[in-house]
């Protein structure tokens, strides 16, 4: 038997005298009965529906109540929402010709290692064949020969000084570094590997990537995500949300901050795409790509009704909404609601509360389990 079922066991077995406390009144203010109509000295539950807890079984299992008071606040709404990489932090690695993949100094990073914007993360070193191989340097060896023969003719009309015609050395020069750049084009396609860098900072992801594997060109090799610059996507009917929305909350990590960036003007499937993007300085915010998620958004309009945590909502035995009202010290009464969801971790409860309730916000569910 655990902690908490061995202390709503022992309320079965003590007895005492109730004394009246503040909120002992409806949500309109009516008079509630502050006795119990079980016989005398009984704990647990009784007839009405409440339930006595003595003070001291109150602290060992942390019951706490706060007053409530009437509020006005904005409507929140909730949408369905993925992660998507963000445009600004996410880079492609792709190879630009065909040709075999080597592994830099710092060898092949596997999925999961953060890289920084510059880091090599492979070559690939074009492979010909053997006819292609000699016709390259055929024609390497054809550049170099009409190279040496620009530079004599060049220095033969250097040396005629005012002889010469100044056009005819323009032309000479210019032919000469044409031919430089096509060797330097041809010998770099011949000897050098093509470098891939890293675009970003960020995470990396690995496609399977390995020492001597044949790549072609426009095939994705490595990805990088920088984690703090996430888009989430957003979908709904309701067309005038495009118009309210400035911010939002993720409803499972309620630490995290979103910034409404604006809608796409493209439906899909009858729906319209709102993106948010995470607000500034965070990082580590344990969201993945395409990961489904609930995002919580205030919009431009008021409710009024009473603010308590979502902790204090519990359902009936009828699966009904309530929470459990501190009517005297050791006398608990359940009070069914109806509330609307807030930012998370807060609700909204519009019907069955009155201001300066006394509400039971920590330990409500475990006043359900009191028999």
């Amino acid at each position: 038997m655990t902690f908490k079922n061995a202390v709503l066991f022992s309320l079965s077995l003590y007895s005492f005298s109730l004394l009246a406390s503040p909120g002992a009144h409806g949500p309109n203010g009516e008079h509630l009965d502050q006795k119990p109509t079980r016989v005398e000295g009984a704990l647990g539950k009784q007839a009405d529906g409440s339930v006595i807890i003595p003070m001291k079984h109150q602290t060992l299992l942390n019951v706490r109540t706060q007053f409530v008071r009437d509020s006005e606040v904005k409507k929140q709404v909730r949408l369905d929402a993925i992660v998507k990489p963000h445009p600004d932090g996410y880079a492609k690695i792709q190879s630009s010709s065909d040709g075999r993949l080597d592994a830099p100094e710092t060898g092949i990073h596997p999925t999961g290692v953060k890289v920084q914007a510059g880091d090599v993360l492979g070559l690939i070193r074009y492979q010909d064949t053997a006819y292609e191989l000699a016709s390259q340097t055929s024609e390497l060896i054809a550049i170099r020969n009409r190279i040496e023969q620009s530079n004599r003719d060049v220095e033969r009309l250097k040396k005629l000084g005012d002889l010469a015609s100044k056009q005819a050395l323009e032309q000479l020069e210019t032919e000469l570094l044409s031919l430089q750049q096509q060797a330097q084009a041809l010998q770099k396609g011949l000897e050098k590997p093509e470098v891939l860098i890293a675009p970003i900072s960020g995470v990396l992801i690995n496609h399977t990537v390995s020492r001597g594997q044949w790549v072609e060109a426009g095939e994705a090799l490595f990805e990088i995500i920088a984690t703090e610059q996430f888009l989430i996507e957003a979908s709904t009917r309701d067309f005038a949300l495009t118009q309210q929305l400035t911010s939002a909350r993720v409803v499972e990590q309620p630490g995290i901050s979103l910034n409404y960036l604006g809608f796409s003007p493209e439906l899909v499937n009858g729906l319209v795409h709102l993106n948010f993007e995470l607000s500034q300085g965070q990082d580590n915010t344990n969201l993945f790509i395409n990961q489904s998620i609930s995002i919580q958004a205030p919009i431009d309009e008021k409710l009024e009704g009473i603010v308590i945590p979502a902790s204090a909502v519990v359902l009936s035995p009828n699966n009904l909404p309530q929470v459990w009202i501190k009517l005297s010290a050791e006398r608990f009464l359940p009070q069914l609601i109806r509330y609307q969801n807030l930012e998370p971790g807060l609700v909204l409860v519009t019907q069955g509360l009155g201001a300066d309730n006394r509400v039971v916000v920590d330990g409500a569910s475990l006043l359900n389990q009191v028999r």
